[in-house]
């Protein structure tokens, strides 16, 4: 992958479910855009606040429409590592 494509996949919009508080909009849309996550739900409740109908249904399409945050390996060293079996040596 060169940097563009790389860049491309940063910066696109999903979900994510395991840090968001309902279905993981708000989260995703802050990470995509790089926005502090509190300021972009501030954001959705004074929408919600103005427009509850067409914030809440905004709201359940892009629930439906963005996908789900991709994978992320967070441990140390390369992840093939440590996906392979270990080999025990017998003394």
């Amino acid at each position: 992958m060169n940097a563009s494509t790389d860049e491309y996949h940063q910066r696109r919009l999903h979900r994510d479910s395991e840090r968001g508080l309902i279905f993981g909009v708000c989260t995703g849309v802050a990470e995509g855009f790089g926005w502090p996550v509190w300021l972009t739900r501030i954001g959705a409740l004074a929408l919600a606040w103005c427009f509850p109908m067409s914030t809440v249904v905004a709201y359940v399409v892009a629930a439906l429409v963005m996908p789900q945050r991709p994978l992320r390996y967070c441990g140390r060293g390369d992840e093939r590592s440590c996906w392979q079996p270990r080999h025990r040596t017998e003394p």
